[in-house]
C-alpha cells in the first residue's frame, strides 16, 4: 500500500500522511529483584572474629542486610564483614524498581574464641651445658599449655617450666583451645 505524505517545500514539515497504523509495542514489564547468590565462608566462627557473608543481586534498586540495617551496594559479587556476638541470622533484602521485595536468610554459628600465645620468654638464648634455662608464656583462651622438652603441662594462663639442656635444645611451645584449635611457638636454645 501506497504512503502518501504532503511535505511543505522549505522546512520539510510533515502536514499528514494517509496509510496503515503500525501497532504499538507491548512494554515489557520489567524483572523483578533476585538474589542470586547467598553464602558465609565459614558458618561459624570463634568468639570475637568477623565474619564474612557474600551475596550477588540482579534487578535490585536497594539491597540491605540486618540486623543491624546496613545499606549494601547492588552488586553480582560482593563480601561484606559482620561482626556477632552470638549466633545470628542475617536477613538480606533486595528492592526493585517497583517496589517489590525478596529476602533470604543466613546465619553465622559463634564457637569458643581461639586459643592464643601472647608472648614466650626465656632467660637465656645461649648456656654451658647443665645450666638451667626458664621458659614462660603467656596465654589466651588456652584448655592447656605444654613445653617440650621437658614435658610441662599446666591450664594456667601464666607459667614457667625450667630445664638444663646438655644440648642446643629448640623448645616447642603448644596451646590447646576449647574448640581443640591449636597455637603453637618455638624458641631454640644454643648449649656452648
Amino acid at each position: 500500500m501506497k504512503l502518501w505524505c504532503a511535505a511543505a517545500f522549505a522546512g520539510l514539515l510533515l502536514t499528514g500522511c494517509s496509510g496503515p497504523e503500525s501497532p504499538s509495542p507491548a512494554v515489557a514489564k520489567p524483572a523483578g529483584p533476585r538474589i542470586t547468590q547467598l553464602y558465609a565462608p565459614q558458618a561459624s566462627i570463634a568468639r570475637g572474629e568477623k565474619a564474612k557473608i557474600c551475596y550477588g543481586v540482579e534487578n535490585a534498586r536497594s539491597v540491605w542486610i540486618s540486623p543491624p540495617r546496613q545499606e549494601l551496594s547492588t552488586a553480582l559479587a560482593r563480601c561484606i564483614e559482620v561482626e556477632p556476638t552470638a549466633q545470628t541470622t542475617y536477613t538480606l533484602t533486595a528492592e526493585g524498581g517497583d517496589g517489590s521485595r525478596v529476602s533470604q536468610d543466613i546465619s553465622i554459628g559463634i564457637g569458643p574464641p581461639k586459643v592464643k600465645i601472647v608472648n614466650v620468654n626465656i632467660t637465656a638464648v645461649q648456656v654451658k651445658p647443665g645450666e638451667t634455662v626458664n621458659i614462660c608464656y603467656t596465654v589466651e583462651n588456652a584448655r592447656s599449655v605444654t613445653i617440650d622438652p621437658p614435658g610441662f603441662r599446666s591450664s594456667d594462663p601464666k607459667g614457667c617450666a625450667s630445664h638444663q639442656p646438655v644440648s642446643s635444645t629448640t623448645y616447642v611451645i603448644v596451646a590447646t583451645g576449647e574448640g581443640g584449635d591449636r597455637d603453637e611457638e618455638r624458641v631454640t636454645v644454643k648449649v656452648r
